[in-house]
């Protein structure tokens, strides 16, 4: 049996056990079953898929006994009874105890293991007289060897995995492949796997990247006692951002979960350096200076600081960026966006920060006047 082949991510956050799963529903095990079966053959001639495989084994061939109580009724037997005799019969009885000093050890009567689980000798059994055949239904059957049960129904899932083109393409041909099978309120199916756990990721990193835009908001306002001078340090983010896109592009990255923890910690990382320069416009202008000249001074002077904070970082990323050693593809997107975009937001802040400050100024001071 082939394992599934889901991407390191995946298994690294706990995810789906394969790229695609079809999650099939039901409480009738054997439609289930049936609709799996059909589901995995469609899936197989989808070229962008392969390794398809049905997550759930059939299971043990095994004798059902079903009660008839109306049959019990007519007899005067209580179906209580009728299971008990069964139970007792197939798996045995404690006719007493053996004490050897302190342990206990139970004495069971049972059939012989050739006849324990033979169909002949629990069509021979017999209940107050009465054949066990005019009793019960029997008949045979495959159980399951595992029930897995999701929003109170049992589930039986169909697992595939992409070689070739992206996972998008892969749920896009999956879908089209299995449009045709219809729904039931008995037996209905749906399409998630490692998809459905990247989307569930990217809903939880878009919050925090929210409450750490908030975060930083709420400690600059605090240090700066402005609710203004925030938003113009802030405005490199938007930059990163543009930075971190760029680089995963040319480095030929698609945007997964660990790409995007990149750019939530780019949020904390950009606005040091419009930090630095922001604050030093305002001590400026405390000195005297008027607003361009302060302007001036601060990107002559925090220039090589900016610089060289920006070069040290990214020279300290760019051998997780290369890929280097084992479990590089989980760590190359998020050094490759944290590099882009600093190095985007670098290179921008030292000329769009200086900007929106002198505007938003400029724009307060004739309000204010």
């Amino acid at each position: 049996i082939e394992t599934g082949q889901a991407t390191a991510l995946g298994s690294m956050l706990g995810g789906a056990e394969a790229d695609i799963a079809v999650r099939v529903r039901g409480d009738d095990l054997d439609a289930v079953y049936a609709m799996a079966e059909d589901i995995a053959g469609r899936v197989l001639a989808v070229s962008a898929v392969g390794n398809v495989r049905i997550g759930t084994e059939r299971g043990q061939p095994q004798i059902q006994v079903e009660i008839d109580r109306a049959a019990c009724a007519s007899y005067g037997i209580d179906p209580r009874v009728v299971a008990s005799t069964v139970d007792r019969a197939m798996r045995g009885d404690i006719a007493t105890e053996f004490v050897d000093f302190d342990r206990k050890i139970d004495v069971v009567v049972r059939y012989p293991e050739d006849q324990r689980y033979s169909r002949a000798t629990l069509e021979g059994i017999r209940v107050n007289g009465v054949p066990i055949r005019e009793l019960v239904t029997i008949r045979d059957a495959v159980g399951p060897s595992e029930v897995q049960r999701e929003d109170q129904a049992r589930v039986v899932p169909v697992y595939a995995d992409v070689v070739e083109g992206g996972l998008d393409q892969a749920i896009t041909g999956v879908e089209a492949a299995l449009v045709a099978i219809p729904m039931s309120p008995d037996v209905r199916w749906d399409v998630g796997g490692e998809n459905e756990e990247m989307r569930r990721s990217f809903r939880d990193l878009a919050f925090a990247f929210g409450l750490a835009l908030i975060l930083v908001y709420m400690i600059l306002a605090a240090q700066f006692e402005s609710f203004v001078h925030p938003v113009t340090i802030l405005v490199s983010v938007p930059l990163a951002l543009v930075g971190a896109v760029v680089a995963l592009v040319l480095a030929g990255q698609g945007l997964n979960t660990m790409s995007l923890i990149g750019v939530v910690i780019l949020v904390g990382i950009v606005v040091n350096d419009a930090i630095v320069k922001v604050d030093f416009i305002n001590q400026a202008r405390r000195g005297g200076r008027s607003l361009r000249d302060a302007i001036m001074e601060a990107g002559r002077v925090r220039l090589r600081p900016i610089v060289m904070t920006t070069v040290t970082t990214v020279l300290g990323l760019l051998p997780m960026a290369l890929g280097i050693g084992r479990g590089s593809d989980l760590r190359a997107p998020l050094a490759i966006s944290v590099i882009g975009g600093l190095i985007v937001a670098t290179a921008l802040t030292l000329i769009v920060v200086p900007v929106v400050y002198q505007t938003v100024e400029t724009a307060r001071t004739r309000f204010v006047g």
